[in-house]
């Protein structure tokens, strides 16, 4: 039993030293990889990896000492226990890990992220009695449960905020990036999406919403029930959808279409899958960067116009979806890496 904790131990030691380089942007291809099997664990440690990320992408100025450990004490109360909750049916008495957990959880974020904590539980303060906001980082999903038992499952690289108590005559939530619902029926309340420039109204339903700041297009697609989608500049226009209609509105020139649509499609990124078809490349090169936390850049602009159709597991290897984007083109290309950058290059 000794040797046991003494290895779990050592493995949440080069856990937190993982992070640190991971925060800092010096992580090796096979540290990544640990750090994405011990991430996908646990929803717990899930939970402790966004919440660590959150607070480092919050750069704010520095705050006096006294601020910074209160801030630290806080984040400590919620993720001591993530590791230790894991294992406690193994190992039912070694009470002495969470603190080894604190401990190098303080190393983590005292050495990274000192001037930063102050500021963002400050500013979390000020709206904690109103918002909560779950930010899901390149590479990652989350599921969410709302105050009224709604569900809503975030893609990678996407953001919700939502009210800690919705009020007894509307819920209303706002997205950035993707995100599947299923939202508990309330006809006195009923449900609102707000993106950067649509609403999406429900009263309980199944729909996908994607609305990624830097895409050119936001997509509403409804599985089952009823909803009706308003541009931001054009309330007064209500564009109806039923179940097995999805509808695209363009963000430059205002405009919607709706069309038939096969739903599975839409929500296989739930199941971990990457599907396409007749998709543009530089389409795909946006959602190969948000699922693998790459970036991709085109060197010859008339590549980004070649379509492809075809499917994916999200953990197979990024390399071995490259190759395979490489061989089944009648264009020949190449690809260059540099850490997490790509250039796609005609040959």
């Amino acid at each position: 039993m000794l040797v046991f904790i003494n290895e779990l131990q050592e493995h949440m030691e080069t856990i937190w030293r993982i992070l640190g380089r991971k925060f800092e942007g010096d992580i090796s291809p096979e540290e990544e990889q640990t750090l994405n099997e011990w991430i996908n664990e646990s929803t717990t440690n899930k939970q402790v990896y966004f919440q660590l990320n959150e607070l480092w992408n919050h750069k704010q100025d520095q705050a006096n000492n006294s601020q910074a450990i209160a801030a630290y004490d806080k984040l400590i109360n919620r993720i001591k226990f993530a590791e230790v909750s894991k294992s406690q049916s193994r190992v039912q008495r070694i009470s002495f890990r969470v603190n080894q957990f604190v401990k190098y959880a303080a190393i983590i974020i005292f050495v990274l992220s000192f001037g930063y904590l102050t500021n963002y539980y400050i500013n979390s303060e000020t709206t904690s009695n109103q918002f909560c906001t779950i930010s899901v980082p390149k590479g990652n999903k989350s599921e969410v449960i709302l105050p009224d038992g709604s569900k809503i499952w975030l893609n990678n690289n996407s953001k919700l905020t939502y009210p800690k108590k919705f009020n007894s005559d509307e819920r209303i939530v706002e997205l950035s990036g993707e995100a599947y619902f299923e939202i508990v029926h309330n006809a006195k309340a009923p449900f609102t999406v707000q993106t950067s420039d649509l609403k999406v109204k429900v009263l309980g339903t199944k729909f996908n919403v994607s609305a990624y700041p830097n895409d050119k297009f936001i997509e509403t697609t409804l599985i089952s029930g009823k909803v009706t989608v308003q541009p931001n500049d054009n309330p007064e226009i209500e564009n109806l959808l039923q179940p097995g209609e999805s509808l695209t509105f363009d963000k430059v020139s205002n405009e919607a279409s709706k069309h038939k649509v096969d739903t599975d499609f839409y929500t296989y990124w739930m199941k971990g899958e990457f599907v396409f078809k007749d998709e543009k490349f530089e389409v795909l090169a946006k959602r190969i960067e948000r699922i693998y936390n790459v970036e991709i850049t085109f060197d010859d602009e008339s590549l980004k116009n070649k379509t492809y159709t075809g499917d994916f597991k999200v953990d197979d290897n990024i390399y071995t979806i490259l190759e395979i984007f490489k061989r089944s083109t009648s264009i020949p290309i190449e690809y260059y890496t540099d850490r997490n950058k790509i250039s796609i290059r005609r040959k």
